[in-house]
């Protein structure tokens, strides 16, 4: 799913204006290849196994705690998710800066390379003769990105977006509540009611809460020191207002099918072998 994870942030960040995902991948295919796709796997594979450990390690916490106090319920189903969510968000937020910043280096550099300015000043074959050159992304790993980071913006760059961040802990939340109550539904549990209930869950608690995604990936992808002027997304809810007065509501949900045909096969697998060990246990 890391392709569509990088589809889905080049969509986000409005680089390729109201271009679709198909679209976007044959940009970027006539570009960088097939490996293109692939741009970003190092800090998803290096950020995915604490993210996961530390939340479902914390829900857990949380909920034997509240349990330990005789609080059972829906609504501390939803505190602990909430709780862990804020745990995981903020220990590992540096990570998916990194992933965001190297996933859409291909699409800062194609938009330079076929921008309308460009176009007409040397001509369309030229630029589709050059535009390979020109989209070669400036760095190719993580450490390389981190230290142009660090260097240039200093080391709260690292934490960009993570009111965005603490806002989409409320789709965490409303999917582990409504997990935990198709479960106390289920009769006879198999495998594939776990795989279903659990996509569902994710699949609409991902659509309610979607414009966070658009919102801090914007945010995360400004190359600019924190205190600069030139910021154009500067808090959360003025990058909402922005956002919505520059693009309407589409710009809202940009990139979202993508997103989705990413997060909601992910989720329903990952919930149904949490529930085959937890069984087994």
């Amino acid at each position: 799913m890391v392709e569509l994870s990088g589809l889905y942030l080049i969509l986000c960040s409005g680089s390729f204006g109201t271009q679709t995902t198909f679209g976007v991948m044959r940009s970027i295919g006539r570009t960088e290849s097939v490996y293109g796709l692939w741009r970003g796997i190092t800090p998803t594979l290096v950020g995915v196994i604490p993210a996961r450990a530390i939340y479902f390690g914390s829900y857990s916490t949380f909920k034997e705690k509240f349990t330990s106090y005789g609080l059972n319920g829906r609504a501390y189903n939803f505190l602990s998710a909430a709780g862990a969510g804020s745990l995981s968000a903020t220990l590992c937020c540096p990570i998916w800066v990194v992933k965001t910043r190297l996933q859409l280096m291909p699409a800062h550099a194609l938009t330079a390379a076929t921008s309308r300015r460009n176009v007409f000043s040397v001509g369309f074959a030229e630029v589709e003769t050059s535009v390979a050159a020109k989209a070669r992304p400036q760095f190719s790993s993580v450490r390389q990105v981190a230290l142009d980071m660090y260097r240039k913006e200093g080391p709260r760059a690292f934490f960009r977006g993570l009111s965005a961040s603490y806002w989409g802990i409320s789709e965490s939340a409303i999917q582990f509540a409504l997990y935990e109550e198709c479960k106390d539904h289920i009769e006879e549990p198999t495998n594939l009611k776990y795989f279903l209930a659990a996509g569902a869950c994710k699949l609409l608690a991902s659509m309610c809460t979607y414009p966070h995604e658009v919102v801090r990936t914007r945010m995360r992808d400004q190359r600019a020191p924190l205190d600069s002027k030139d910021l154009k997304y500067k808090s959360m809810i003025q990058s909402i207002i922005k956002i919505y007065k520059e693009e309407g509501r589409r710009g809202l949900y940009s990139g979202m099918p993508a997103h989705l045909m990413r997060v909601v096969p992910n989720a329903a697998i990952l919930f149904m072998v949490v529930e085959v060990v937890a069984n087994k246990e």
